[in-house]
């Protein structure tokens, strides 16, 4: 015979950018394309050994400062396409700009 125990659980209800201090719920379409990173540093680690390491980015913030490094495809498609350009063009182009910009 199985026996149960009642079980409380929290699941996120918001979620904001630590970038640029948007906050998402899951109401919100950029709810899904929001980015979350948690990792604890290794031995050596340049964050410190042990220290927690966590950010999250909304959907924007994450092309905004990832853009020129990220890989997009389309499942269908094999090569993401902007305006007739294939995904590593795409890529190249926003390595380009990027690295226009003063820092």
């Amino acid at each position: 015979m199985l026996e149960y125990q009642d079980k409380t659980v929290q699941e996120v209800a918001a979620c904001t950018c630590d970038r640029c201090q948007r906050r998402m719920t899951r109401d919100d379409l950029d709810w899904h394309e929001k980015l979350s990173v948690a990792f604890r540093g290794g031995y050596g680690s340049i964050f410190g050994d042990g220290r927690m390491v966590s950010i999250d980015l909304c959907q924007q913030c994450i092309k905004e400062a990832l853009g020129p490094w990220l890989r997009i495809e389309s499942v269908d498609e094999g090569v993401f396409s902007v305006k007739g350009v294939d995904g590593l063009d795409y890529q190249e182009r926003l390595r380009a700009e990027w690295d226009r910009e003063d820092r």
